[in-house]
């Protein structure tokens, strides 16, 4: 756990955004990456998929958004809520 992430008290360690490559939808994993990463210490590895229309998120290895499942974008903030909410659950 890293320095940021101790003091934010998050108990998430790992985050990955996995992203459509020919959709383009790498600029908004990047804005995401930053968000989670500012509000909760923790950078997150963008991975690049295959899957047409992919937008997810994992932590730990738990998905915890999918585009995919949802037929939809997370809202602003929507994403950082769910991690914080997944932190005070444990």
């Amino acid at each position: 756990m890293n320095q940021e992430n101790a003091k934010a008290g998050s108990s998430v360690k790992d985050v990955a955004i996995e992203y459509c490559v020919t959709c383009n939808f790498r600029p908004m994993a990047a804005v995401l990456a930053k968000q989670v990463e500012m509000e909760l210490g923790v950078k997150p590895e963008l991975v690049p998929s295959t899957v047409s229309g992919a937008f997810e998120i994992k932590a730990d290895n738990e998905m915890v958004f999918s585009k995919t499942q949802s037929g939809r974008f997370p809202q602003q903030g929507e994403v950082v809520q769910i991690l914080k909410s997944k932190t005070k659950r444990e």
